[in-house]
């Protein structure tokens, strides 16, 4: 966003025209909502408050609520998911040190921790972010350089947040974020509290091993992964988190070994955040089931069972893979795909779904995998628990 356009909406003048828009506005056609503000406002404080109207829109469609007042669409873009930023600030709060966000952006996790009560600040390097950042924190955000902290880290507890665009595209190097991730690490490890955070596809290598390990999922979309180090942090955990229910697991739970290449009554298929954590043998253990296959993280059991953390599917057939025979074995039975997952197979769902061609009948789940060096379809039917929707 350009410094000026900035200015506007942080200024009273900016602020007051936002104010006097009415809400539904945000849901209304964009078109028509720009002719309005054009005949009220000169033309650049119009595109101004319009462009404000649909990241407001954006944010109720991605979060369900307007966590901040004023937005930029690449800020956006990199705004923590406000049920995640609320169960760090929380972590953060009880530690009863200061807060500072050494790359704050437009002030998302800044806004949770400042709901706490807890003393903090911010710190961005974009002058036109941190105009907007300082709106939304309520003037807790100074213009700066993470890499040269306008306090004693020491003393602190400080959140990190990298950017990972560059030039408008997404970099996934960690040596092209900002700041880069090997300096972001040396930051983390000299406050005396710290969390990092990084995108859900981060090299497990990027690690270190005094660092706690942490995977987020929010629904169905895991969300970022998370490392804390300092004062609480219990360096080499790693933790699988599900919200909004908060449920929980890690690696001090314990592990089962058993690997079966024998497909029982009931699989299950762990949510994201369990893989990307590692904890797949921590679930089975839960679950009093086995692994399919060292290599995929389904699991099986011959006994029904439950759990925040997975999938469940009552097994109605088991069959080498093939897509004539597959597509013989629903007709014949009845059975409509209404969904396919995947785990170590060759085809994505959608592929599968066209080769399948229509198919109608009783709705089940396709659960394509690779057990043994075979390639096997388990036809399930999903187990949903009592009074709930299942994940």
């Amino acid at each position: 966003m350009r410094l000026e356009r900035a200015k506007y909406l942080a200024s009273a003048a900016g602020q007051e025209a936002l104010a006097s828009l009415p809400g539904e506005w945000t849901a209304e056609d964009p078109v028509r909502v720009a002719a309005r503000l054009r005949r009220r406002f000169p033309p650049e404080e119009a595109a101004a408050l319009g462009e404000q109207l649909a990241l407001r829109a954006r944010m109720r469609q991605r979060f369900g609520e307007m966590p901040l007042q004023l937005a930029t669409a690449e800020g956006l873009e990199m705004l923590t998911h406000p049920l995640v930023a609320r169960r760090r600030a929380a972590r953060l709060a009880a530690l009863g040190l200061p807060v500072v966000d050494l790359t704050c952006g437009l002030g998302g996790d800044l806004c949770a921790v400042v709901e706490t009560g807890t003393p903090a600040a911010g710190v961005e390097m974009d002058a036109a972010t941190a105009l907007l950042a300082r709106v939304n924190t309520g003037g807790r955000v100074v213009i700066g350089d993470a890499l040269r902290p306008p306090c004693d880290l020491a003393r602190a507890a400080v959140v990190l947040d990298p950017g990972r665009r560059a030039g408008g595209a997404r970099t996934f190097d960690p040596a092209g974020f900002s700041p880069p991730w090997d300096a972001c690490l040396e930051l983390l490890g000299g406050a005396a509290v710290g969390a990092l955070k990084g995108p859900p596809g981060l090299d497990r290598a990027m690690v270190p091993g005094w660092c706690e390990y942490e995977a987020v999922q929010v629904g169905r979309d895991l969300r970022e992964l998370t490392l804390w180090a300092g004062r609480g942090a219990a360096p080499g955990l790693r933790r699988a988190v599900l919200l909004p229910g908060g449920h929980e697991i890690d690696s001090e739970a314990p592990e089962s070994d058993d690997v079966r290449p024998q497909v029982g009554r009931y699989v299950f298929d762990p949510e994201s955040c369990v893989t990307r954590a590692r904890l797949v043998r921590q679930l089975a253990a839960a679950l009093d089931a086995w692994q399919l296959d060292e290599r995929v993280a389904y699991l099986s059991a011959d006994r029904a069972a439950a759990h925040p953390l997975c999938a469940a599917f009552e097994v109605l057939e088991v069959m080498p893979f093939g897509v004539k025979r597959l597509r013989e074995l629903l007709r014949s039975r009845g059975w409509k795909p209404a969904e396919i997952r995947r785990r170590a197979f060759p085809l994505e769902p959608d592929e599968l779904r066209r080769a399948l061609g229509r198919v109608e009948g009783a709705e089940v789940t396709l659960i394509c995998t690779t057990v043994g060096g075979e390639r096997l379809v388990v036809v399930g039917r999903r187990l949903r628990p009592e009074g709930g929707k299942g994940g």
